[in-house]
């Protein structure tokens, strides 16, 4: 088996989408703790995160399958379209890791409960072990 030097795991898309990921959470996390608020309003309508994940997500995904010759072609384009898809996944686990585990207690103080920095780093651990198959599944090829 070969190694995969670090030149060409930095080239991997798989390890921008972990990135996107993680630092979305930790974004969100830090955002939220630092004083911004849980959502944007809009005439009476609260828009959270979820909703700016979930709108990363569907754009990134219409990218990619829309132009998927295109960012073979590139890796530099298929490593962005990875990190806003992760970037909104990031978004999207992390609301709704929140809204699961509080239920109708919404409020700022569970953001920050015990459970949910757990879940958050569970999923955090479950996203890179996938990266770690998707790399070792491409130094077999």
């Amino acid at each position: 088996m070969s190694k995969i030097s670090g030149r060409k795991l930095i080239e991997q898309p798989s390890i921008y989408l972990l990135l996107g990921i993680v630092s979305a959470i930790i974004i969100a996390r830090l955002y939220v703790y630092l004083g911004g608020n849980l959502g944007l309003g809009y005439d009476g309508i609260k828009f959270h995160h979820i909703f700016l994940g979930i709108i990363l997500v569907i754009v990134s995904g219409i990218v990619f399958f829309a132009l998927d010759e295109q960012l073979r072609r590139n890796n530099t384009a298929m490593c962005v379209t990875a990190f806003a898809f992760g970037f909104g996944v990031g978004l999207i686990s992390d609301e709704a890791n929140f809204l699961v585990s509080i239920g109708q207690y919404y409020n700022l103080s569970n953001y920050y409960q015990p459970i949910n920095l757990y879940v958050d780093a569970a999923f955090i651990v479950f996203a890179f072990l996938l990266f770690i198959f998707s790399v070792f599944k491409k130094k077999q090829r």
